[in-house]
C-alpha cells in the first residue's frame, strides 16, 4: 500500500506537496493520507492565481471554481454578514431546500447543511445544529475547570445532548465531533458525502481548537484544495464563536488520487514564490 504524509505551514504549500508526492507514486494514487496544515487560511497568491486559471480552462469536464467548493462547506460570504452562529445557522437552514431543490448536486444535501441541520430520527424529529453544539461544548472546556472531557458524537446519534459530558481526564484529550454520512439517507457507493465527520480537539494549554477531517476519497485537483481551504474557515469560525484561536487542520483521506496533467502540475510548481522542499515523511 502506497501512503503519505505532509506537514506544511499553509494551505498552499500543504496541498501543492501532497500532489507533487502522489505524482511520483504509480498509479499517482495513495491510501490513508494525512496533509496537517498549519495556517489554514494562508495561501501562496501565485499558486492559487495559476490554479484557478488551470482550473477555468478544463472544459470537459468544466471544473466548479475553488470559490464554489469552499461554500459547500463553510458559507464564506453569508457567514462574514453573520455575527453570531445562530444567526448564520437560521439563515443557512431558510435557504437549504432551495440549495437541494435548484442545484442538482445538492440533492443529496451540502456538507454544512449536515453540519447545522443533520436528519432527525422518528424519535428526535428536529434537525440537529452540531456546530452549535460543538461550539457550546468548546465554550464549556474554555471556562469551566470541573469539565474536563466531552461525549463525541460519533459514538452515538448526534441527536444525543450535552448530558453525556464526562469528568476526570484531561482537557487536552478533548474534542466534540461532527458526522456528515447518515447511514440511513447516504446509500449511495459513490459521490455524496465524500467527507465522513470532523473531530475538534481543544489544547487547553494554549486556548486552541484543532479540527481533524476524515475524507473516504479525495480528487486533489477537482476538489481538495477547496475542501482545505474550507476546513480552514470551518475551524476559524468555530473558534471564533467559542472564544478560541484557530490551530491546525488535519486530514486523512481514505483514497487520495491526483487528477490532473504532468504539464498541469508542473505549471502549479513553477507558480509557488519559493521552492518546494521534502516537508513529510
Amino acid at each position: 500500500m502506497h501512503t503519505i504524509t505532509v506537514d506544511a505551514p499553509d494551505i498552499s504549500r500543504a496541498w501543492l506537496e501532497a500532489c507533487t508526492r502522489l505524482s511520483e507514486i504509480p498509479g499517482k494514487k495513495a491510501f490513508h493520507t494525512m496533509v496537517r496544515i498549519a495556517r489554514p487560511l494562508q495561501e501562496d497568491p501565485h499558486l492559487r492565481a495559476e490554479l484557478d486559471r488551470l482550473r477555468a480552462a478544463r472544459t470537459t469536464p468544466p471544473l466548479y471554481p475553488v470559490d464554489t467548493v469552499v461554500n459547500t462547506l463553510f458559507p464564506v460570504a453569508l457567514a462574514a454578514t453573520c455575527t453570531t452562529h445562530e444567526q448564520l445557522s437560521e439563515r443557512y437552514r431558510a435557504l437549504y431546500p432551495r440549495l437541494q431543490r435548484e442545484v442538482r448536486r445538492n440533492v443529496h444535501g451540502t456538507y454544512f447543511g449536515r453540519l447545522v441541520s443533520y436528519p432527525g430520527t422518528p424519535d428526535k424529529p428536529e434537525p440537529v445544529d452540531q456546530l452549535a453544539r460543538v461550539i457550546r461544548r468548546l465554550n464549556k472546556l474554555r471556562t469551566t475547570a470541573k469539565w474536563s472531557a466531552v461525549y463525541e458524537a460519533g459514538t452515538a446519534h448526534v441527536g444525543d445532548g450535552d448530558e453525556g459530558m464526562l469528568e476526570g481526564a484531561d482537557a487536552s484529550d478533548a474534542g466534540p465531533e461532527a458526522v456528515i454520512r447518515a447511514a440511513s439517507l447516504d446509500t449511495q457507493p459513490r459521490d455524496f458525502p465524500c467527507l465522513s465527520h470532523c473531530s475538534f480537539q481543544f489544547d487547553s494549554a494554549t486556548n486552541t481548537v484543532h479540527l481533524a477531517a476524515y475524507y473516504r476519497s479525495h480528487y486533489m485537483f477537482d476538489r481538495a484544495y477547496g475542501n482545505y481551504l474550507a476546513l480552514g474557515h470551518l475551524c476559524a469560525w468555530v473558534a471564533r464563536h467559542a472564544g478560541l484561536t484557530p490551530g491546525t487542520v488535519s486530514v486523512m483521506s481514505g483514497c487520495a488520487r491526483l487528477d490532473c496533467t504532468k504539464s498541469e502540475l508542473g505549471a502549479l510548481q513553477d507558480a509557488v514564490t519559493t521552492p518546494l522542499f521534502g516537508l513529510g515523511a
